[in-house]
């Protein structure tokens, strides 16, 4: 289990920003706070939102065209990323051995531009439902983005997820 959930944590934020419009950032690309709040923020919170439904609904195919052809990827100690194939490869393998009910949630954090990029800080939950209509978090992950405006949207250039705390028991 420990390895399942170090495995899962990258999405988002890693996906914590996915495909949105570029122009959906319009001018405030020249004045993004280091705080979210307002524009930028709001878009990169719409990111967050949409990368884990990607990764909620478990769309391998999804999530690796959110990454740039030659992005990279580190999650926790082990798992290094190179490429979207390797990305595409680990999200195949990973998302089908999720149980049923486990869900990630990104929530943004920090953003700070970067010449024509931003740094994204994000803090990643895996969760399952506890039984009482809630949820259980089961691990958390801060991931660091570094996205960059394409045509038509974002892609992620490299993104590092680093698990918080100690690791559950399995």
């Amino acid at each position: 289990m420990k390895r399942l959930l170090s495995m899962h944590a990258c999405a988002l934020v890693l996906v914590s920003v996915a495909v949105l419009p570029v122009q959906a950032a319009g001018p405030a690309l020249a004045a993004v706070p280091s705080a979210p709040s307002g524009g930028i923020a709001n878009v990169m919170t719409a990111l967050a939102d949409r990368s884990d439904a990607v990764w909620n609904r478990r769309d391998a195919a999804a999530m690796a065209a959110l990454y740039a052809l030659d992005a990279t990827t580190t999650i926790g100690r082990d798992i290094r990323l190179k490429g979207r194939p390797e990305i595409l490869a680990h999200f195949t393998r990973s998302f089908a051995g999720l149980p049923a009910g486990m869900t990630h949630r990104t929530v943004v954090q920090r953003i700070e531009p970067l010449g024509d990029m931003f740094a994204v800080d994000s803090q990643v939950a895996i969760e399952m439902p506890d039984g009482a209509g809630g949820k259980r978090v089961l691990r958390e992950f801060f991931t660091f983005a570094l996205v960059r405006p394409v045509a038509g949207g974002w892609e992620f250039l490299a993104v590092r997820a680093t698990p918080l705390g100690a690791a559950p028991r399995a």
